[in-house]
């Protein structure tokens, strides 16, 4: 009777088991490791093209990841030139432009950005802006902490 009862009882296991399975149990999904680094690819704005102050810097690019992308941060600074000053001429002041880290959509591999609102300004507190060459540079960080940098000079005339 114990035999009989044990035999029940393990093909009713068995049975719940298989049926489990069947409906979708669940699974572990596999962890993929991510060794390589984001890919960063700027169409906007070009290597070079010059801006006057008053007008808007158009930025678009396209970033990748093999695995899930983190941010991405922009950051405009004045390339520091030396040379001689003029007295009694106004200083220019030296502009610079931040984006913050910014998330990317929820999980995805592949985006692009689009920002058409990064305007130059015409003076800083009364002050012109210094004119000549700026650091145009953007950062890609993915889900990993992995990061990428890419940058480009342009013109301010």
């Amino acid at each position: 009777m114990k035999t009989i009862l044990q035999y029940f009882i393990i093909s009713g296991l068995l049975i719940t088991i298989v049926i489990g399975c069947k409906k979708g149990g669940s699974q572990i999904e596999p962890v993929i490791p991510d060794t390589i680094d984001p890919m960063i690819s700027i169409t906007q704005p070009k290597v070079g093209q010059s801006f006057v102050p008053g007008n808007t810097i158009t930025f678009q690019a396209n970033f990748y990841d093999n695995v899930k992308l983190g941010s991405y941060a922009i950051a405009i600074t004045k390339v520091v030139a030396s040379g001689c000053v003029l007295k009694n001429a106004p200083t220019p002041v030296d502009w610079s432009y931040t984006v913050v880290p910014t998330n990317f959509n929820s999980g995805v591999k592949q985006q692009t950005i689009n920002l058409s609102d990064i305007v130059i300004p015409l003076d800083i507190s009364g002050k012109p802006i210094a004119k000549g060459k700026y650091n145009f540079k953007v950062t890609c960080i993915d889900a990993a902490g992995r990061s990428v940098i890419n940058g480009m000079e342009i013109n301010i005339n």
